[in-house]
């Protein structure tokens, strides 16, 4: 296993891949890098990148602190960047859902030299206005130390296995809660929307809630598209690779020629 000590506290990645520039690959909140070895995106992309896949702090293998000052998105940028300096990364691309889209966000502002391209899914630049009722939900549940409760709620048993709801059961939830609650209060990066000069690739769907807010920063960054999926499928708790790898890869490609 290979860890970083960042902020104190450690970070535990996992590289794959010999060949291609890098990618890094940054999952949702609650999951660990492990998710996308089970939904396939290694498998695939291992083959044009070498990978780096990251446990965000509070999730996984990674230090579970009790501190709201260690997950901001700043810190969170902070950590990956520390993880790229061990491994003597100069920039990559970077793919980000959910949380790792939030993240991503904010390493095109504060890090733009060490990013590429940016692509998200379920993620957009902007605070969480239009979800914070049901994500205060969610809070309740994790404060309430209850994480299965939490799982049943959100319906995340349906697209989970059975050994990654045992793996997030393990895990922390008072840490969980905190983690969450950084997202749910991250004011977002709107500001600095048309100063990004970063090709980014913005994947959505008209049932997602964010649907709107998706659209609008693909329109408003300089080097931004979105592409509006017909559903979303979930595998491992990751938007299928089926509906995101060919468009990514396109994407990449174009701006490799």
């Amino acid at each position: 296993m290979s860890f970083v000590i960042s902020n104190k506290h450690r970070i535990h990645y996992h590289l794959s891949g010999e060949r291609g520039p890098w990618l890094i690959l940054y999952p949702p909140f609650i999951l660990d890098n492990e998710a996308w070895d089970m939904s396939g995106y290694v498998q695939l992309l291992e083959r044009d990148f070498r990978l780096m896949l990251i446990d965000p702090l509070g999730q996984g293998r990674s230090d579970s602190p009790e501190d709201p000052s260690c997950y901001t998105m700043e810190s969170r940028v902070q950590n990956v960047l520390n993880v790229m300096q061990e491994v003597q990364m100069d920039y990559a691309h970077f793919f980000g859902v959910g949380l790792g889209g939030q993240v991503g966000f904010q390493m095109a502002v504060d890090a733009p030299n060490k990013v590429r391209s940016l692509i998200t899914a379920a993620a957009h630049p902007y605070p969480r206005l239009d979800e914070i009722k049901t994500l205060e939900e969610g809070l309740d549940q994790l404060r309430s130390g209850n994480i299965e409760i939490y799982l049943q709620q959100w319906r995340s048993e349906e697209h989970l296995s059975l050994e990654q709801q045992d793996q997030i059961l393990k895990g922390n939830p008072i840490s969980h809660s905190i983690g969450l609650e950084a997202c749910c209060r991250w004011k977002g990066v709107a500001d600095h929307l048309e100063s990004i000069n970063i090709s980014s690739l913005l994947f959505t769907c008209t049932s997602e809630p964010s649907f709107l807010s998706v659209r609008e920063a693909g329109r408003r960054l300089r080097y931004g598209r979105y592409v509006i999926l017909p559903k979303i499928v979930y595998s491992h708790g990751l938007w299928s690779t089926e509906t995101i790898v060919e468009p990514m890869l396109e994407f990449i490609r174009k701006l490799r020629n």
